[in-house]
């Protein structure tokens, strides 16, 4: 290295960025401090990619994880050394099971002063355990042979994009001075394909197709890894419905075997006990509705589950089969394709009774003011094609996947790996950055536990409209057995947990523009949609939807066994 200001600090972080963007690099998301400099000023020299800034690390943590969820491809995220780090880990273990790459890079002090009381220094190697796909700690750079460096990048990102996505982290161990350019850089290693997933075992797809065929079965789909029209034409050569929410691509509008209304139906006894299952196929993570999971548990279906991305998804420990995904649902399709259901009244009972709970629904509704069901129907059916939902792990994920209708152009997301509030704004922030309009759907406590992701928003390029539905306090477990068996004090000090904030003012304090409910939800930068509504209010409409629901089914018909 030659000259006062050549720095092989900068020469080693710009061959890391250099190599990255090579491999297929588009975005870096950085949270500012001072021992992580050679790395950001590495990455705000290159304009071939998106830098942004976030003042809180869990947001920057987030945002890049709302990249990876969108593109299928990892963003770098970047922090100081310290408490810093600690504060990706709610993202890092999101990406871990939701399998989201992302290229988490921590910067360190130099081992000689680890251990020794130094400022801004704790323990960062293998700070996130488990839930990274690698752990890499190259050491200072000024101790590493150059023809390394591009390797180091190379090796994160081959792990990172793996047959199992997922973060990355890169532990790196900076000296001072900290600033200075970079010099010469070591020669480019050519990118590397991401890893090809397997082909499906013949013999297993074989065993799933003789235990499915002839027998009355669903098909259950959350978010996964198989193509909707592999899953919907596989459904078609069964003759089985398909519970699917819509993150998972399935709902396709006026698709004969897709059920929307599951969730009411299967609090309705007459029919849910008439229309258990022989064989469940459950394709990908869980839906969100704890009707489905204890109808479930309460039969004695065979039920083949996935494991999407290798990961074990089965918490009510009732698959008979479990079987890596990638692969199988079109090779099943294939294998069935052609065939004639066994069983034509099967799906035609499903099908009729969920058009009876939408009308059910839809009546219900009407006449009624504003309202969390509405605003959730109302927020699917306006997000602008092409564009994503972003729905909080709390209420609004569920009423979107209960009460919504369904669309095939449009993406859902929601962080259900962990099944977490955290970072939802910022999600939704990191997927707005890719250029895709996108609508948040949040509750007032999501809200607030994000907040530090409003900080700048309004200056950042970026269609983003964040509707929230303010009724003061945690909404959700007004569903959960404790508000019943306590005192309203008590549940109010605990669970309700009213905070009093002005959102709107929080809003304005960001110079974020507010709009009342019901706002227009077309592309229009950055604004907040707020929506006030009440708690017991909220839970009465919903047990009335269901209640009319089972009103207007009766008693379902008794198909025969």
């Amino acid at each position: 290295m030659n000259g006062p200001n050549v720095s092989v600090n900068a020469t080693f972080c710009a061959a890391l960025v250099d190599q990255w963007i090579l491999e297929g690099l588009t975005a870096a998301y950085i949270a500012p401090g001072s021992r992580s400099t050679p790395l950001a000023l590495a990455f705000a020299d290159r304009s071939d990619i998106a830098v942004e800034l976030f003042h809180d690390e869990r947001s920057a943590a987030f945002a890049a994880l709302g990249h990876g969820l969108i593109t299928g491809t990892p963003a770098a995220v970047v922090c100081t050394s310290g408490t810093a780090a600690a504060h990706f880990h709610a993202a890092v273990i999101e990406a871990h099971l939701s399998a989201v790459p992302l290229l988490v890079c921590t910067a360190d002090r130099p081992p000689e002063l680890w251990g020794r009381g130094a400022p801004q220094t704790i323990n960062q190697t293998e700070l996130y355990g488990a839930s990274v796909r690698e752990f890499l700690q190259p050491g200072p750079p000024d101790e590493l042979d150059p023809r390394q460096w591009r390797g180091v990048a190379q090796r994160a990102w081959l792990a990172a994009m793996g047959t199992k996505p997922g973060p990355v982290q890169l532990n790196l161990s900076f000296r001072e001075p900290l600033a200075g350019i970079a010099d010469a850089l070591p020669s480019r290693l050519d990118a590397v394909r991401g890893a090809t997933a397997p082909e499906a075992d013949p013999a297993l797809v074989a065993d799933l197709a003789s235990r499915m065929s002839g027998r009355r079965g669903v098909i259950i789909v959350g978010r996964c890894a198989s193509d909707p029209a592999d899953v919907l034409a596989l459904a078609e050569a069964l003759g089985w419905p398909v519970l699917a929410d819509h993150r998972s691509g399935c709902r396709f509008p006026e698709h004969p075997n897709v059920i929307e209304r599951y969730d009411s139906l299967l609090r309705h006894p007459p029919f849910a006990e008439p229309h258990r299952p022989e064989v469940v196929l459950r394709i990908g993570e869980i839906v969100s509705s704890k009707a489905v999971s204890q109808w479930l548990s309460r039969g004695d279906a065979t039920v083949l589950a996935s494991r999407p991305h290798g990961r074990h998804i089965d918490p009510e420990d009732i698959a008979s089969v479990s079987f890596d995904e990638a692969g199988v649902i079109a090779a099943l399709r294939g294998e069935m394709e052609g065939r004639v259901p066994a069983d034509l009244a099967w799906g035609a009972s499903w099908r009729r009774c969920d058009d009876i709970a939408e009308a059910a629904i839809v009546r219900r509704l009407e006449g009624e003011g504003v309202n969390e069901v509405a605003i959730a129907r109302q927020v699917v059916a306006a997000v602008p094609v092409g564009g994503v939902l972003v729905a909080a792990s709390s209420m609004p994920v569920r009423d979107v996947e209960w009460f919504g209708r369904a669309r095939a152009d449009l993406t859902v997301i929601s962080n259900r790996g962990a099944n977490g509030i955290d970072g939802t704004v910022a999600t939704a922030a990191g997927i707005a950055r890719t250029g895709t309009p996108t609508v948040c759907l949040i509750g007032d406590v999501a809200l607030l536990h994000d907040s530090t992701s409003l900080a700048a928003l309004r200056h950042r390029p970026i269609d983003l409209t964040i509707v929230v539905v303010d009724n003061d306090g945690g909404g959700i477990f007004s569903f959960l057995p404790q508000h019943d068996l306590l005192d309203g004090e008590r549940y109010e000090q605990l669970f309700g947990t009213p905070h009093g904030t002005d959102l709107a003012a929080l809003a304005a304090a960001h110079g974020i523009r507010v709009e009342s409910w019901p706002g227009d939800l077309t592309p229009q930068g950055v604004r907040m949609v707020l929506a006030h509504t009440n708690r017991d209010e909220n839970r009465a409409l919903h047990n009335s939807l269901h209640a009319q629901v089972a009103a207007e089914l009766g008693v379902a018909p008794i198909l025969p066994r």
